[in-house]
């Protein structure tokens, strides 16, 4: 029996799959073969994905007054002010974290006449004009680090995961060993199926002098949250439905035994945990991918050239370093009041100019679709109705006991 003919790959992926509506189709389609989750990552195929589809992508960029998102496809390689989306909550915020592909921006209130009152914290989807207000979290200690992921889209359900820690380490004797101090980070986890708050247990195996990186968004893949530590490992958390855990592992072995100077940053390649080495006495960075982050496997896979007099020369002085993958060709960096997306098949340079100096950015991609920010339905929803039908029933009860 003949095989069912199939259609050309120019035809599948030019005309059909850059035609898709949204971000959570898109999603499903990657999941078809590993062909089809390659070229879903690359730049062509990205760039007519978000021409036709309308959707938004590109760098957040927070600063004093506004949020910059600068961005190569959707908005004609311009910056894209988006301090007029977001006057639409109450009041002025600081971004905090971002779920990279779904739109989802978490932020909290800042307002530095009024330091002694509570801020008030929010989730939205600027894209729609959606947010909602969260509960405050009880820790009452300095926050470290944050970050937002979506365990799934329909029904949407998302955790925000919050460390801190207090203003002085906690000392540990053990014997036959020196006083040893640790950082006793506390962890808390936001659910929005639950609408709470849940404090985990203390994570106190970080040694004194080790942090996590300095203004490095987390990278999330595979169902973890990833941070590289300031001793040149990497914290690992891992959300599930109803159990969060931790770990800590070694970069690959090549790196670890590394006797020079050198650059290394967490990214995120085609669904992966990456890793970008850069040793400044060659020319090129060498991406390393997990390929299985049960066992903490890691391979590499190639290098990525790159021209350091063309960087030289776009910046004045020292040439950047890459922050993320923008997609699997081109990296994003950032300069002098400016960031730069490097693409490393050309070495073509593309620079979005800011009005101040970028120290965090985020990835951002979102589509048009209202979500469900609230979750499902909760009693607690309801408790003024249950009061005032309790209120009605006590007042029956009572009129008819008097005989009223």
């Amino acid at each position: 029996m003949a095989s069912p003919p199939s259609l050309p790959s120019e035809i599948l992926f030019d005309q059909i799959l850059t035609r898709i509506k949204s971000l959570y189709s898109l999603g499903r389609c990657r999941l078809v073969s590993k062909d089809w989750n390659h070229i879903t990552y690359d730049s062509w195929f990205w760039h007519l994905f978000c021409k036709r589809s309308g959707t938004v992508s590109g760098l957040l960029i927070p600063n004093k007054y506004s949020s910059t998102l600068a961005s190569i496809d959707s908005m004609s390689n311009k910056t894209l002010i988006l301090s007029s989306l977001l006057n639409f909550l109450p009041v002025p915020v600081k971004i905090k974290a971002v779920s990279s592909t779904h739109g989802l921006v978490f932020c909290v209130s800042q307002n530095p006449r009024r330091s002694s009152v509570a801020p008030d914290y929010f989730v939205c989807k600027p894209t729609t004009l959606q947010y909602e207000t969260l509960p405050n979290p009880k820790t009452r200690y300095f926050n470290r680090i944050t970050a937002m992921v979506v365990l799934s889209s329909k029904p949407l359900r998302y955790k925000i995961i919050r460390f801190s820690d207090p203003k002085t380490p906690i000392s540990v004797y053990k014997p036959h060993h020196k006083l040893k101090s640790y950082n006793n980070l506390m962890c808390e986890v936001f659910d929005s199926n639950t609408w709470a708050w849940k404090k985990l247990k203390d994570v106190t195996s970080l040694p004194y002098c080790v942090f996590f990186g300095f203004h490095r968004p987390c990278v999330t893949a595979c169902g973890a949250c990833y941070w590289l530590l300031t001793n040149n490992q990497v914290f690992a958390f891992y959300y599930g439905d109803n159990e969060d855990r931790w770990e800590i592992f070694d970069l690959p072995q090549p790196v670890r035994d590394s006797d020079c100077f050198n650059f290394n940053q967490l990214v995120e390649y085609q669904g992966h945990l990456g890793l970008i080495y850069f040793d400044r006495r060659e020319t090129f960075m060498k991406l390393w991918v997990m390929e299985d982050h049960d066992k903490k496997v890691w391979s590499k896979r190639q290098a990525l050239n790159i021209d350091l007099e063309v960087l030289e020369d776009l910046e004045g002085y020292c040439a950047p370093f890459p922050e993320a993958l923008y997609n699997s060709d081109i990296a994003l960096m950032k300069g002098f009041y400016k960031v730069i997306f490097y693409n490393f098949q050309d070495s073509s340079c593309k620079v979005a100019r800011l009005r101040d100096q970028p120290y965090e950015i985020f990835k951002l991609q979102s589509d048009f679709e209202k979500v469900n920010l609230r979750g499902p339905w909760r009693w607690q929803d309801f408790s003024f109705i249950y009061f005032l039908f309790a209120f009605a029933l006590f007042s029956y009860g009572l009129c008819f006991v008097l005989g009223l």
